[in-house]
Protein backbone atom coordinates (compact mmCIF):
# COMPACT_ATOMS: atom_id res chain seq x y z
CA UNK A 1 0.00 0.00 0.00
CA UNK A 2 1.58 3.17 -0.87
CA UNK A 3 2.11 6.10 1.29
CA UNK A 4 -0.62 8.29 -0.29
CA UNK A 5 -2.83 5.47 -0.31
CA UNK A 6 -2.50 5.71 3.55
CA UNK A 7 -2.92 8.59 4.05
CA UNK A 8 -5.93 8.96 2.48
CA UNK A 9 -7.57 6.16 3.84
CA UNK A 10 -6.75 7.70 7.37
CA UNK A 11 -8.70 11.16 6.12
CA UNK A 12 -11.37 9.28 4.80
CA UNK A 13 -11.91 6.93 7.70
CA UNK A 14 -11.47 9.89 10.17
CA UNK A 15 -14.07 11.53 7.73
CA UNK A 16 -16.35 8.62 8.16
CA UNK A 17 -16.07 8.19 11.90
CA UNK A 18 -17.19 12.21 12.78
CA UNK A 19 -20.25 11.54 10.66
CA UNK A 20 -20.96 8.89 12.38
CA UNK A 21 -20.19 9.96 16.10
CA UNK A 22 -22.64 13.34 15.04
CA UNK A 23 -25.16 11.22 13.83
CA UNK A 24 -25.40 9.39 17.07
CA UNK A 25 -25.15 12.29 19.18
CA UNK A 26 -27.25 14.70 17.13
CA UNK A 27 -30.91 13.49 17.08
CA UNK A 28 -31.77 16.08 14.04
CA UNK A 29 -28.88 14.49 11.61
CA UNK A 30 -29.37 11.06 12.49
CA UNK A 31 -30.75 10.88 8.89
CA UNK A 32 -27.03 11.49 7.63
CA UNK A 33 -26.17 7.78 8.95
CA UNK A 34 -27.22 6.50 5.50
CA UNK A 35 -24.81 8.65 3.57
CA UNK A 36 -21.70 7.29 5.62
CA UNK A 37 -21.37 5.17 2.54
CA UNK A 38 -19.99 8.54 0.63
CA UNK A 39 -16.45 8.53 2.28
CA UNK A 40 -15.37 5.22 1.40
CA UNK A 41 -17.23 5.36 -2.40
CA UNK A 42 -14.98 8.23 -3.32
CA UNK A 43 -12.19 7.00 -1.46
CA UNK A 44 -12.52 3.67 -3.14
CA UNK A 45 -12.93 5.46 -6.84
CA UNK A 46 -9.46 7.56 -5.80
CA UNK A 47 -7.21 4.09 -3.95
CA UNK A 48 -9.04 1.29 -5.21
CA UNK A 49 -11.05 -1.51 -3.20
CA UNK A 50 -7.99 -2.71 -0.67
CA UNK A 51 -7.04 0.97 0.71
CA UNK A 52 -11.06 1.53 1.09
CA UNK A 53 -11.31 -2.05 2.93
CA UNK A 54 -8.99 -1.31 5.29
CA UNK A 55 -10.17 2.02 5.95
CA UNK A 56 -14.01 1.06 6.47
CA UNK A 57 -12.67 -1.76 9.35
CA UNK A 58 -10.38 0.61 10.82
CA UNK A 59 -13.56 3.32 10.84
CA UNK A 60 -15.87 0.29 12.25
CA UNK A 61 -13.16 -0.84 15.46
CA UNK A 62 -12.69 3.17 15.94
CA UNK A 63 -16.76 3.57 16.79
CA UNK A 64 -16.88 0.45 18.30
CA UNK A 65 -14.23 1.85 20.35
CA UNK A 66 -16.70 5.12 21.14
CA UNK A 67 -20.00 3.61 20.56
CA UNK A 68 -19.89 0.05 21.75
CA UNK A 69 -19.56 -3.00 18.94
CA UNK A 70 -23.35 -3.31 18.94
CA UNK A 71 -23.67 0.40 17.54
CA UNK A 72 -20.86 -0.23 15.15
CA UNK A 73 -22.32 -3.17 13.45
CA UNK A 74 -25.06 -0.73 11.51
CA UNK A 75 -22.48 2.04 10.82
CA UNK A 76 -19.56 -0.78 9.76
CA UNK A 77 -21.99 -2.68 7.27
CA UNK A 78 -23.22 0.60 5.72
CA UNK A 79 -18.85 1.22 5.06
CA UNK A 80 -18.21 -2.45 3.99
CA UNK A 81 -21.34 -3.33 1.62
CA UNK A 82 -22.27 -0.37 0.57
CA UNK A 83 -18.76 2.20 0.77
CA UNK A 84 -16.54 -0.37 -0.54
CA UNK A 85 -18.65 -2.04 -2.96
CA UNK A 86 -19.61 1.15 -4.59
CA UNK A 87 -16.42 2.43 -4.60
CA UNK A 88 -15.06 -0.72 -6.86
CA UNK A 89 -17.99 0.11 -8.75
CA UNK A 90 -16.66 3.64 -9.22
CA UNK A 91 -12.80 2.49 -10.00
CA UNK A 92 -13.77 -0.21 -12.31
CA UNK A 93 -15.91 3.13 -14.24
CA UNK A 94 -19.09 1.60 -14.11
CA UNK A 95 -22.30 3.22 -15.59
CA UNK A 96 -24.67 4.54 -13.85
CA UNK A 97 -27.30 1.99 -13.87
CA UNK A 98 -24.48 -0.41 -12.36
CA UNK A 99 -23.78 1.83 -9.64
CA UNK A 100 -27.54 2.42 -8.74
CA UNK A 101 -28.27 -1.42 -9.00
CA UNK A 102 -24.82 -2.43 -6.79
CA UNK A 103 -26.01 0.65 -4.28
CA UNK A 104 -29.49 -1.27 -4.13
CA UNK A 105 -28.26 -4.76 -3.48
CA UNK A 106 -26.13 -3.73 -1.02
CA UNK A 107 -28.69 -1.40 0.79
CA UNK A 108 -30.88 -4.09 0.68
CA UNK A 109 -28.77 -6.55 2.60
CA UNK A 110 -27.65 -4.19 5.02
CA UNK A 111 -31.63 -3.24 5.81
CA UNK A 112 -32.55 -6.80 5.72
CA UNK A 113 -29.74 -7.70 8.00
CA UNK A 114 -30.64 -4.96 10.98
CA UNK A 115 -34.30 -5.82 10.37
CA UNK A 116 -33.43 -9.39 11.70
CA UNK A 117 -30.48 -8.72 13.99
CA UNK A 118 -33.66 -6.66 15.54
CA UNK A 119 -36.13 -9.24 15.38
CA UNK A 120 -33.34 -11.69 16.74
CA UNK A 121 -32.11 -9.74 19.59
CA UNK A 122 -35.26 -8.38 21.16
CA UNK A 123 -36.94 -11.53 20.37
CA UNK A 124 -40.38 -10.05 18.57
CA UNK A 125 -41.04 -8.70 14.82
CA UNK A 126 -39.69 -5.30 14.06
CA UNK A 127 -43.02 -4.59 11.69
CA UNK A 128 -45.26 -5.82 14.54
CA UNK A 129 -43.44 -3.68 17.49
CA UNK A 130 -43.06 -0.55 14.65
CA UNK A 131 -47.58 -0.75 14.49
CA UNK A 132 -47.72 -1.39 18.25
CA UNK A 133 -45.76 2.14 18.80
CA UNK A 134 -48.01 3.94 16.10
CA UNK A 135 -51.49 2.31 16.91
CA UNK A 136 -50.14 3.46 20.96
CA UNK A 137 -49.69 6.67 20.24
CA UNK A 138 -52.83 7.31 17.49
CA UNK A 139 -54.60 6.24 21.07
CA UNK A 140 -53.58 8.61 23.00
CA UNK A 141 -53.88 11.36 20.10
CA UNK A 142 -57.75 9.99 20.63
CA UNK A 143 -57.38 9.82 24.46
CA UNK A 144 -56.35 13.37 24.42
CA UNK A 145 -58.76 14.89 22.12
CA UNK A 146 -61.48 12.97 23.94
CA UNK A 147 -60.85 14.22 27.67
CA UNK A 148 -59.76 18.01 26.27
CA UNK A 149 -63.32 18.48 24.20
CA UNK A 150 -62.01 19.55 20.94
CA UNK A 151 -63.81 17.32 19.16
CA UNK A 152 -67.49 15.54 19.59
CA UNK A 153 -68.39 11.89 19.48
CA UNK A 154 -69.01 12.12 15.48
CA UNK A 155 -66.12 13.68 14.62
CA UNK A 156 -64.17 11.77 17.06
CA UNK A 157 -65.96 8.18 15.84
CA UNK A 158 -64.95 9.23 12.16
CA UNK A 159 -61.08 10.19 13.33
CA UNK A 160 -61.00 6.39 14.20
CA UNK A 161 -62.07 5.38 11.30
CA UNK A 162 -59.54 7.40 9.46
CA UNK A 163 -56.64 6.39 11.67
CA UNK A 164 -58.14 2.43 11.79
CA UNK A 165 -58.49 2.91 7.25
CA UNK A 166 -54.64 4.39 7.21
CA UNK A 167 -53.42 1.92 9.29
CA UNK A 168 -54.65 -1.08 7.35
CA UNK A 169 -53.10 0.99 4.13
CA UNK A 170 -49.84 1.37 5.81
CA UNK A 171 -49.50 -2.39 6.56
CA UNK A 172 -50.60 -3.32 2.81
CA UNK A 173 -47.60 -1.11 1.72
CA UNK A 174 -44.49 -2.54 3.52
CA UNK A 175 -43.38 -4.74 1.26
CA UNK A 176 -43.42 -1.80 -1.33
CA UNK A 177 -41.71 0.31 0.94
CA UNK A 178 -39.19 -2.43 1.61
CA UNK A 179 -38.11 -2.72 -2.01
CA UNK A 180 -38.10 1.69 -2.29
CA UNK A 181 -35.66 2.38 0.53
CA UNK A 182 -32.93 1.08 -0.71
CA UNK A 183 -33.43 2.18 -3.85
CA UNK A 184 -33.73 5.70 -3.03
CA UNK A 185 -30.72 5.86 -0.82
CA UNK A 186 -28.75 4.31 -3.33
CA UNK A 187 -29.72 7.23 -5.93
CA UNK A 188 -29.08 9.67 -3.53
CA UNK A 189 -25.11 7.69 -2.76
CA UNK A 190 -24.83 7.62 -6.37
CA UNK A 191 -26.28 11.44 -7.05
CA UNK A 192 -23.86 12.65 -3.91
CA UNK A 193 -20.91 11.14 -4.91
CA UNK A 194 -21.12 12.24 -8.80
CA UNK A 195 -21.10 15.41 -7.41
CA UNK A 196 -17.80 15.13 -5.48
CA UNK A 197 -16.05 13.49 -7.69
CA UNK A 198 -16.69 16.17 -10.53
CA UNK A 199 -15.83 18.72 -8.20
CA UNK A 200 -12.56 16.66 -7.46
CA UNK A 201 -12.01 16.57 -11.90
CA UNK A 202 -12.77 12.50 -11.91
CA UNK A 203 -14.12 11.79 -15.29
CA UNK A 204 -18.03 10.42 -14.12
CA UNK A 205 -20.91 8.86 -16.18
CA UNK A 206 -23.38 10.59 -14.08
CA UNK A 207 -27.12 9.76 -13.81
CA UNK A 208 -29.18 11.57 -16.71
CA UNK A 209 -31.07 14.60 -15.67
CA UNK A 210 -34.93 13.63 -15.00
CA UNK A 211 -35.86 15.24 -18.05
CA UNK A 212 -33.39 13.00 -20.42
CA UNK A 213 -35.59 9.86 -19.25
CA UNK A 214 -37.01 7.79 -21.32
CA UNK A 215 -38.88 4.74 -20.83
CA UNK A 216 -37.42 1.57 -22.24
CA UNK A 217 -40.17 -0.18 -24.96
CA UNK A 218 -39.65 -3.74 -22.95
CA UNK A 219 -40.71 -1.90 -19.78
CA UNK A 220 -43.88 -0.26 -21.64
CA UNK A 221 -45.13 -3.54 -22.60
CA UNK A 222 -44.67 -5.15 -19.48
CA UNK A 223 -46.20 -1.78 -17.37
CA UNK A 224 -49.14 -2.16 -19.82
CA UNK A 225 -49.88 -6.49 -19.58
CA UNK A 226 -49.84 -5.58 -15.39
CA UNK A 227 -52.02 -2.40 -16.16
CA UNK A 228 -54.59 -4.51 -17.98
CA UNK A 229 -54.23 -7.62 -15.71
CA UNK A 230 -55.16 -5.07 -12.57
CA UNK A 231 -58.19 -4.12 -14.79
CA UNK A 232 -59.24 -7.34 -15.57
CA UNK A 233 -59.19 -8.41 -12.12
CA UNK A 234 -61.15 -5.34 -10.78
CA UNK A 235 -63.72 -5.84 -13.45
CA UNK A 236 -63.88 -9.74 -12.75
CA UNK A 237 -63.70 -9.24 -9.26
CA UNK A 238 -60.88 -11.83 -8.98
CA UNK A 239 -60.00 -12.84 -5.25
CA UNK A 240 -58.26 -15.39 -5.80
CA UNK A 241 -55.05 -13.44 -5.71
CA UNK A 242 -54.06 -11.71 -2.32
CA UNK A 243 -54.44 -8.34 -2.35
CA UNK A 244 -51.28 -7.24 -0.85
CA UNK A 245 -49.47 -8.48 -3.82
CA UNK A 246 -51.72 -6.32 -6.44
CA UNK A 247 -51.88 -3.31 -4.13
CA UNK A 248 -47.88 -3.63 -4.26
CA UNK A 249 -47.55 -3.97 -7.75
CA UNK A 250 -49.47 -1.45 -8.87
CA UNK A 251 -48.24 1.22 -6.14
CA UNK A 252 -44.99 0.31 -8.34
CA UNK A 253 -46.30 0.55 -11.96
CA UNK A 254 -47.75 3.88 -11.04
CA UNK A 255 -44.75 5.08 -9.53
CA UNK A 256 -42.85 4.71 -12.42
CA UNK A 257 -45.88 6.45 -14.36
CA UNK A 258 -45.66 9.09 -11.86
CA UNK A 259 -41.94 9.55 -12.25
CA UNK A 260 -42.23 9.90 -16.54
CA UNK A 261 -44.81 12.20 -15.97
CA UNK A 262 -42.30 14.47 -13.66
CA UNK A 263 -39.85 13.47 -16.34
CA UNK A 264 -42.35 15.11 -19.10
CA UNK A 265 -42.72 18.29 -17.11
CA UNK A 266 -39.06 18.71 -16.57
CA UNK A 267 -38.57 18.17 -20.30
CA UNK A 268 -41.11 20.78 -21.06
CA UNK A 269 -39.49 23.11 -18.51
CA UNK A 270 -36.20 23.10 -20.16
CA UNK A 271 -38.24 23.33 -24.10
CA UNK A 272 -39.22 26.72 -22.67
CA UNK A 273 -35.81 27.57 -20.84
CA UNK A 274 -37.14 27.60 -17.32
CA UNK A 275 -34.25 26.61 -15.18
CA UNK A 276 -34.56 27.94 -12.11
CA UNK A 277 -34.29 25.42 -9.19
CA UNK A 278 -36.37 27.10 -7.07
CA UNK A 279 -38.99 26.52 -9.70
CA UNK A 280 -38.32 22.81 -9.95
CA UNK A 281 -38.51 22.04 -6.35
CA UNK A 282 -41.79 23.74 -6.75
CA UNK A 283 -43.19 22.03 -9.35
CA UNK A 284 -42.09 18.77 -7.33
CA UNK A 285 -44.03 19.96 -4.50
CA UNK A 286 -47.47 20.68 -6.44
CA UNK A 287 -46.55 17.09 -8.62
CA UNK A 288 -46.59 15.24 -5.31
CA UNK A 289 -49.76 17.28 -3.71
CA UNK A 290 -51.44 16.03 -7.89
CA UNK A 291 -50.11 12.77 -7.97
CA UNK A 292 -52.89 11.18 -9.98
CA UNK A 293 -52.58 14.02 -12.63
CA UNK A 294 -48.61 13.26 -12.94
CA UNK A 295 -49.30 10.13 -13.11
CA UNK A 296 -51.77 10.19 -15.93
CA UNK A 297 -49.39 12.24 -17.27
CA UNK A 298 -46.51 9.74 -17.63
CA UNK A 299 -49.23 6.94 -19.12
CA UNK A 300 -49.90 9.29 -21.63
CA UNK A 301 -46.37 10.43 -22.10
CA UNK A 302 -45.14 6.78 -22.17
CA UNK A 303 -47.93 5.40 -24.88
CA UNK A 304 -48.32 8.60 -26.99
CA UNK A 305 -44.76 9.90 -26.73
CA UNK A 306 -46.55 13.52 -26.31
CA UNK A 307 -42.52 14.97 -25.73
CA UNK A 308 -42.31 14.11 -29.12
CA UNK A 309 -44.53 17.10 -30.25
CA UNK A 310 -43.47 19.96 -28.97
CA UNK A 311 -39.83 19.22 -29.81
CA UNK A 312 -40.43 18.00 -33.38
CA UNK A 313 -42.62 21.13 -33.47
CA UNK A 314 -39.45 23.40 -32.16
CA UNK A 315 -37.45 21.78 -34.99
CA UNK A 316 -39.88 22.42 -37.96
CA UNK A 317 -39.56 26.40 -36.60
Amino acid sequence: MKTRGITEGAMFCALAVILALACFYVPFIAILMLFIPVPIIVLGQRQGLKVSLVASVAATIIIALFLGPINALSFGALLLVVGCSLGYTYHRNGSPFIKITVGYLGFGLVVIALIASYQFLMGVSFTADFFQLIETSTKEAITLYETSGIMDTNQLSAAKETMNAQMINMKMIIPTAMLLIPLIFSFANVAISDGILKRLRYSVQGIKPLAQWQMPKSLKYFLFMLLMGSFILDIFQVTAIPEIYTVNIMNLVYLVYFVMGLSLIFDFMEYKKQDNKALKVVVVMIALLLQFIVTMIGVADTYMEIRKIFHEGSKAK
